[in-house]
């Protein structure tokens, strides 16, 4: 059960997010013990994206309340969570000595531990302030061995595209790993500066693997001008991810320096994508490619076949989908960071006692065969509706912007024009904030 729970927690995750690309891959350690740290945006879907792009087994610290039931018993055990117990939750927190036992346990075994040192997750644009758990944690199970295992805290960065949206994309950074070996000859007689220093540089490492703006809208501007200024669009995620970290820290550096002109960029950036919005489209790339007619009819005459079943497994999967959405974000209460999460849970549930009442039916109607035949069938369609759909929305958005480009011609050529001029600008900026603009 725990190992079924695993794989359909991954599989959820996968699902839901259509892509995930990871960077800076050659810095994870080949082996020893290992304490992973990362922002936290995403509720428990973060843990499982972290498994999911280190292709490796890591425990994870999660709060005591998720184990107060059978079910979530089961869920933590097929994550290998270990119960952190928070004053917040009115939990006991002398308990976390035996949670901190277990923790140093696993390390000394050579064992891989994530933790997210903000505490809880959030959808702040910056990092909230970090406690000096990770940094006991490792400190003291180096002690005990005489600082002689080798640990070494791994650094992350987590990045939702649009991380409530079902198919959307997902990012992972991975940071230069931080050795302990500086801290064996201090740590006996000054264990508590030790944790200090430790915690302020796993905040610095943070720091250069997450995007941090001082509003969502700066946050989300980057982003956006990262894709717009870049050569293919941002359609790689992962340069895109690396373009905006560059941004955010050039945007601090101007602003420091030349408050004015700083603001300039921005009123600039927004006049930009209130244009684009008047026009209908968010991607100024999607007008200034030149459409292959040829190549886009014969893509798209490919999709017919597989028409009637992408139809099928729509239908098959309607009625949990649309009742997703609505519940989970009743379920967050207002806490954007759980959306994605109420959603793959709800989802998945939903899904499955749709698609069992669907059998059921089925053997009402015809026979036991077919009841079976709709259990295997019906993911399987709602796949092919998954994929033929995503298909079906870039033609869409294709047509529209060849529209675009027939119809309002002069519109199209400004923009081109202006987005040109809004990377001489942004680039500018940079030069003039003393760094050096991205490529």
């Amino acid at each position: 059960m725990v190992r079924l729970i695993r794989f359909l927690g991954i599989s959820a995750v996968r699902i839901f997010y259509r892509r995930i690309v990871v960077s800076g891959a050659e810095r994870i350690p080949a082996r020893g013990p290992v304490v992973v740290v990362a922002n936290h945006p995403n509720g428990l879907l973060d843990p499982v994206l972290i498994g999911i792009a280190l292709r490796r087994p890591v425990a994870m610290l999660a709060k005591s309340t998720l184990f107060t039931n059978a079910v979530g018993r089961a869920a933590m055990r097929a994550f290998l969570a270990i119960p952190v117990y928070r004053s917040m939750d009115a939990e006991d927190t002398a308990r976390n000595e035996e949670t901190f036992e277990r923790c140093r346990a696993l390390l000394a075994q050579g064992g891989w531990l994530a933790l997210f040192p903000e505490g809880t997750s959030h959808s702040d644009s910056t990092l909230r302030p970090l406690k000096t758990g990770a940094a006991r944690i490792v400190l003291s199970t180096e002690a005990a061995a005489g600082f002689g295992l080798g640990t070494r805290i791994l650094p992350l960065g987590l990045l939702y595209e649009s991380k409530q949206t079902f198919r959307s994309r997902a990012a992972v950074v991975v940071g230069e790993p931080i050795a302990l070996a500086s801290y064996a000859d201090r740590f006996a007689s000054d264990d508590r500066a030790c944790v200090r220093e430790l915690t302020a540089k796993v905040d610095w490492a943070l720091s250069e693997v997450v995007i941090e703006a001082e509003s969502r809208d700066l946050w989300r501007g980057l982003l956006a001008v990262a894709a717009w200024t870049a050569p293919d669009g941002g359609r790689d995620l992962a340069a895109r991810e690396a373009r905006a970290r560059l941004l955010a820290r050039a945007y601090r550096a101007l602003y420091a320096r030349d408050p004015a002109r700083a603001d300039a960029v921005v009123e600039e950036v927004q006049r930009f994508d209130r244009a684009l919005r008047s026009v209908g489209v968010t991607d100024p790339f999607a007008l200034e490619v030149e459409a292959a007619p040829a190549r886009f009819l014969g893509a798209t005459v490919k999709l017919l076949p597989l028409l009637p079943l992408a139809a099928l497994g729509a239908a098959l999967g309607w009625i949990p989908y649309r009742l997703v959405r609505p519940a989970a974000r009743r379920l967050a209460g207002g806490h954007t960071d759980l959306v994605s999460t109420y959603k793959v849970l709800l989802g998945f549930v939903a899904l499955l006692a749709a698609y069992v009442a669907e059998a059921i039916v089925a053997a009402v109607i015809f026979n036991r065969p077919a009841a079976l035949a709709v259990l295997v069938a019906a993911p399987l369609l709602g796949m092919v509706a998954i994929r033929v759909g995503e298909r079906l929305r870039l033609r869409r958005q294709a047509l529209h912007a060849w529209w675009i480009r027939l119809s309002r011609g002069q519109v199209t050529r400004e923009l081109s024009q202006r987005r040109r001029e809004l990377c001489a600008e942004v680039e500018a900026a940079l030069v003039a904030s003393g760094g050096q603009a991205p490529r």
